[in-house]
């Protein structure tokens, strides 16, 4: 894998994401092997001030940081002082069956408590034991004051339901348990970023000055909220289940922390795991789901989800922090490849999450990479004006012959006409536009045969970005149907 063709492509089509989904700023880490090997960073981590995004921009992780909460948590497990599968009874209980919630159920979301927000607020939260003792006697989950998912979804065990206060639930054991007397933040600091060199890496109870070092806040990128045409920063807040959100790190250092995971706890730096237990924490332990809900096709290690991928398994999780950022992590653990994302954008649409920009941001920086660790030359074949007006002229031939039976193409005037008198926005290109259309003919399966056009054309990451700039996100979705049956 040739990563300057991998950052060659990044620097191509990186901003055109940007400025399709709106996000103000994106810096990202792609690590290989035992080493973070390609850094970049585009766009403004301030547009007020007009502040660039750097590859030292710190941004909150969300609930991406749920891992170091895990780590934490089973370097006590190590240490022989709780089981993964000890009883919980002492700190919490589950009404909903006889059965005892235990760490490995709070670690794979399958302690039965429910979906839940991570109980923001707009100061900073108490102490996380007294904040926890609250939160379970009122037994309430926070969305729209309790009147949306229930507290307690499940017996313990039965199903995957993803929940906040359960990863809060974990740090606060790590709390109570560690040999050293000390708070959750500082035990991660000390036994998880420490060994790691994370040195740009916090998880504060808060992200308040009383609480993280200025000259970290400092490099904070400011987060924005943004709909369609608008993007706007809202009042800072706190989630009082912090051990499942509140950790504040760039994505060079997070790289690192998934690269220790992948090559068995450890990296020359440090160790924070033993080489089995770093292993579990990467593979299937029990099926698994989304924020959603459960999923039959999916899977969850320790807190990590598991993806099949053929040749290329992988990991992966996301982080959301309110209301301005959001962080994305995948880690191919048989190719040791990591990809860790941070933009500074929440979109408050209620799409799926795939769906939002903020997500969609990462989601197809993220296609750029995987078909780079998959073997495929990543560059984009045609230049972005090129490739979008290719991809108009199929479509356009489509509407104009396929999709009404015409067999009798457009004349060569008429396509001229077409390409010259075209507004398009981010550049036009009315050669690529009429090869476009005259590609397209009435076939005995004309479906299939425009679909497998798009994909000999156009690699399948480079084409989603198109697609989407086109408002056609399904287009040629035929070819990748009928390939896959």
């Amino acid at each position: 894998m040739d990563i300057a063709k991998l950052a060659e492509a990044l620097d191509v089509l990186t901003p055109e994401i940007l400025d399709h989904c709106g996000a103000p700023g994106l810096s990202l880490a792609v690590g290989v092997g035992t080493e973070v090997a390609l850094t970049r960073a585009y766009g403004l981590a301030d547009v007020a001030t007009g502040r660039p995004m750097t590859t030292d921009t710190v941004g909150p992780t969300g609930s991406d940081c749920k891992a170091y909460t895990a780590v934490a948590a089973l370097q006590l497990v190590e240490r022989g002082l709780i089981g993964l599968d000890d009883p919980l009874d002492e700190h919490v209980r589950n009404p909903l069956g006889e059965r005892s919630i235990t760490l490995r159920d709070l670690l794979t979301h399958r302690s039965g408590l429910g979906t839940n927000m991570g109980n923001w607020d707009h100061v900073p939260p108490p102490p996380l034991g007294e904040h926890l003792r609250r939160v379970l006697t009122e037994a309430r989950s926070d969305a729209y004051g309790g009147t949306l998912l229930p507290f307690w979804a499940a017996p313990a065990g039965e199903r995957y339901t993803y929940s906040n206060i359960g990863i809060a639930l974990v740090g606060h054991l790590v709390e109570l348990l560690n040999p050293d007397g000390v708070s959750f933040s500082e035990w991660v600091a000390r036994h998880v970023f420490e060994p790691l060199k994370m040195g740009s890496t916090v998880f504060p109870p808060a992200q308040h000055p009383d609480h993280v070092p200025a000259e970290l806040l400092a490099r904070r990128s400011t987060g924005y909220a943004t709909l369609p045409g608008l993007r706007l920063t809202l009042p800072p807040l706190y989630p009082g289940d912090y051990p499942a959100g509140s950790a504040l790190s760039t994505p060079s250092d997070h790289a690192r922390f998934i690269l220790a995971l992948l090559n068995g706890g450890r990296l020359d730096s440090g160790a924070v795991l033993a080489q089995e237990t770093a292993r579990q924490m990467i593979t299937a332990q029990a099926s698994g789901g989304t924020r959603m809900g459960p999923s039959p096709s999916a899977s969850v290690g320790f807190v990590f989800n598991v993806f099949d991928g053929g040749e290329h398994p992988y990991i992966g999780h996301g982080g959301e922090y309110l209301w301005g950022w959001n962080h994305f992590t995948r880690g191919w653990t048989e190719d040791r490849v990591v990809l860790v994302i941070s933009t500074n954008q929440y979109d408050l649409g209620d799409l799926g999450l795939s769906d939002r920009p903020s997500h969609a941001a990462a989601r197809l920086v993220a296609d750029i990479v995987t078909a780079w660790v998959h073997g495929t030359d990543p560059r984009p074949r045609r230049s972005p004006a090129s490739g979008r007006s290719y991809l108009a002229g199929l479509l356009v031939g489509d509407r104009l012959t396929t999709r009404l039976g015409i067999p009798t193409p457009p004349t060569a005037e008429q396509i001229s006409a077409m390409a010259s008198t075209a507004e398009a926005k981010g550049g036009w290109d009315p050669d690529a536009f009429a090869q476009g259309v005259r590609r397209v003919r009435l076939t005995a399966n004309p479906l299939l045969d425009n679909a497998l056009t798009i994909r000999r054309e156009l690699p399948d990451h480079e084409a989603e970005l198109l697609k989407r700039q086109l408002g056609v996100p399904n287009l040629g979705a035929r070819a990748r149907t009928t390939s896959a049956s």
